[in-house]
């Protein structure tokens, strides 16, 4: 291929720009094209922990470029003598590219399906784990179609989170004999028990699921349901691996009687990841908490929220009160950085995480706090 200097802005420095791209005057072949194409291919990104580093010419030049193919006729490959059909077909194929790359330069809402690999560094007591997880394209308002920031934060910090916080319900059970970095036999799984409300992708219950070594109840409403399950199918062999279990349930938090078919329905440990959206979403939260939540003094509630704007801190203020009312006591509490791929133009909006540990009160009953229908 021959190097194509675009210039989007006459006047724009671009001197330094240069992309190895074929230049549509050449008429370059279908080949050419498509490999130029699948050459500018930019893979999901999973947040691993440095901003994005894009040049903000080199994307503006690879758009118009882009921009450039979907609107040529592409007359000339009339003449590769291939037939008619193939060249139509090669003419739809390269504007199909073309859009897709496009569309991974205008920010995640402009995008199809995908699948990200969420990689957990190694540590002490785990190996690398990698976690498969598929999102839809984005429709109307289910935002549980996609995996925010402040799962991946969250994810990032279980496993401290869980020997600093939580280690008293004995969730690692391997000896010194053993490798401690895997616990594969039945005799070696945890047995507490974990709620995640609005699982979503399922990232944080996945991953709660591995480095946890518990039993994991991932839920969400029943649109999100067929995806959810998906993503519990694709990693359930690596939570296993772990000593974890990981299965999926509908759960509408506004039923107060969603699990009611479980042997139990208390668990250990109650999470929520990013799960304030609308205004009765603090009560509705702190209510399922509380219904869910063991009555004990070991039992724990982790809810980690991203600090937007002003309205998401008031929602989160009111959610802490209204934890308390329901007999919760807030024991710890954090902030990380996290950050969405919501922004247009690939960008990431990087915002503030709070994330808190309850348990539930000395001396306070489940009946202290009655479930209401809404």
């Amino acid at each position: 291929m021959s190097p194509s200097r675009l210039n989007e802005e006459p006047g724009e420095d671009q001197s330094q720009v240069e992309i190895d791209l074929p230049i549509l005057q050449t008429k370059p072949s279908y080949q050419k094209l498509l490999i130029a194409l699948k050459s500018l291919e930019r893979p999901p990104t999973s947040w691993n922990g440095s901003p994005a580093q894009a040049s903000t010419i080199k994307d503006k030049v690879v758009s118009h470029y882009l921009l450039s193919i979907i609107s040529n006729d592409l007359t000339w490959l009339d003449n590769s003598g291939v037939g008619s059909t193939v060249v139509a077909d090669q003419r739809e194929e390269l504007w199909e590219v073309a859009s897709r790359r496009l569309a991974e330069r205008c920010g995640r809402s402009a995008m199809g399906e995908m699948i990200r690999t969420w990689v957990v560094p190694s540590s002490t007591n785990f190996p690398e784990l990698k976690f498969e997880i598929r999102e839809p394209p984005l429709t109307g308002d289910n935002l549980g179609l996609k995996t925010w920031g402040t799962a991946f934060a969250i994810v990032k910090k279980l496993e401290d989170i869980g020997n600093k916080y939580l280690n008293h319900l004995q969730f690692f059970q391997s000896s010194e004999n053993n490798d401690s970095r895997a616990a594969t036999t039945a005799s070696e799984r945890s047995t507490v028990r974990v709620l995640e409300l609005g699982s979503g992708t399922g990232l944080v219950g996945i991953a709660a699921g591995a480095l946890w070594r518990a039993n994991v109840t991932l839920s969400d409403l029943p649109e999100i349901e067929e995806n959810l399950l998906f993503n519990i199918n694709q990693n359930n062999d690596t939570v296993a691996s772990m000593g974890g279990r990981i299965q999926g349930e509908v759960l509408d938090w506004k039923n107060p009687h969603g699990l009611d078919h479980y042997v139990s329905t208390e668990f250990e440990i109650v999470i929520a990841a990013d799960p304030l959206y609308d205004d009765e979403h603090p009560d509705l939260v702190a209510r399922n908490i509380k219904r869910y939540l063991k009555h004990h003094e070991s039992s724990r509630g982790l809810v980690a929220i991203p600090m937007r704007d002003d309205h998401t801190r008031s929602m989160a203020q009111n959610f802490k009160k209204l934890m308390q009312e329901c007999g919760l006591d807030l024991i710890q509490h954090g902030e990380e950085i996290c950050r969405d791929d919501w922004a247009e133009n690939d960008g990431e909006e990087v915002v503030k995480c709070w994330w808190g540990i309850w348990k539930p009160t000395c001396g306070s009953s489940k009946d202290d706090f009655n479930f209401r229908s809404l």
